[in-house]
């Protein structure tokens, strides 16, 4: 299961390479080498077999999505730091695989997103196709973390641009002419999010993942959007901005997904995703962080065992 969910990421890592460089393959390779590091410490600090929880491919997951959930140029330490929060607090503290209450990557990020904001923002400006750092231009950025090395390359993402834009009473129709801005949501942000489409659409042919979750996700996130645009179309975008803008794909397919955190029964499921698409939608209008994707899973993560609990089918006879 966990290797077809590292082959359905494979879309959005070319996707991500192809537009903002090589800097997304080395976050990559150090958040799965450090994640694996500290789960192998982690074991052997609680005196388990190393080998069957190392070769499960969770550690490797939970490194994949924490290094596409952070700018790619975002120095090294951040990275280290998310990922430690995510396998010694958010995975072993609770027992380890199986038993963590809330997904692990989405706290990782949290934890990184509320200590270092503005690191975090610094998201790569995507102006043409192939105008990013070279490989040796991209080690420098991450490992030397020099103060103001990035900001000559970076930019806002859509979400934080429009945030910005609405909030001294720019209009959307004025919004929409702006560079960062692209046909259906934010430039290159749309062609991500399609990745991740095509990857989600690859484990639901596998069967590693069923409908409900991500097409409650998605709908729940549509349809307050779709709210908000009919009561003010311009101070709200509608649907398909969010669902192509930030992590929303990314969420939908590889996130609310998770077997351990999420709610399990077929209605709570669906209740589950729906809330968490909601509370995504409230959090990128009315919020201080531009994406609320971590912040809405976790949340709905600490509801998932009353979910299951009221939605338990009933056994008569």
């Amino acid at each position: 299961m966990m290797r077809q969910v590292i082959y359905a990421l494979f879309p959005a890592i070319v996707v991500y390479v192809f537009l903002f460089g090589c800097g997304i393959l080395i976050q990559l390779s150090l958040a799965v080498s450090t994640a694996l590091l500290f789960e192998a410490t982690a074991l052997r600090l609680r005196g388990l077999a190393l080998r069957p929880f190392l070769h499960d491919g969770s550690a490797v997951v939970l490194g994949c999505l924490l290094a596409l959930a952070i700018p790619p140029y975002a120095p090294w330490w951040v990275t280290v730091t998310g990922v430690a929060c995510a396998i010694f607090i958010a995975k072993h503290a609770f027992g380890g695989l199986g038993h963590n209450v809330f997904n692990p990557a989405m706290v990782g990020i949290i934890f990184i997103l509320v200590c270092f904001p503005a690191t975090l923002s610094r998201w790569p400006e995507f102006t043409s196709l192939l105008d990013y750092p070279g490989p040796w231009h991209a080690i420098e950025l991450i490992f030397t973390s020099a103060p103001g090395a990035i900001d000559g390359i970076s930019g806002a993402t859509i979400l934080e641009y429009v945030k910005t834009q609405v909030a001294p009473m720019r209009m959307n129709s004025e919004i929409r002419t702006d560079g960062p801005v692209g046909v259906i949501s934010g430039r290159g942000w749309e062609w991500i999010n399609m990745a991740y489409l095509v990857g989600g659409g690859w484990l639901l042919w596998r069967r590693v993942i069923t409908w409900r979750l991500p097409l409650s996700f998605l709908s729940g996130l549509a349809g307050a959007a779709l709210v908000g645009y009919l009561a003010d179309p311009e101070l709200h975008h509608g649907a398909s901005f969010h669902l192509f803008a930030g992590g929303a794909m990314l969420a939908a397919f590889f996130v609310v997904t998770d077997p351990v955190s999420s709610a399990t029964t077929p209605k709570g499921m669906l209740l589950f995703g729906l809330g968490a698409g909601l509370l995504t939608y409230i959090i990128r209008e009315f919020g201080g962080y531009p994406d609320g994707v971590a912040f809405s899973v976790v949340i709905m993560n600490s509801f998932a065992p009353l979910i299951d609990r009221v939605t338990r089918p009933r056994l008569y006879g």
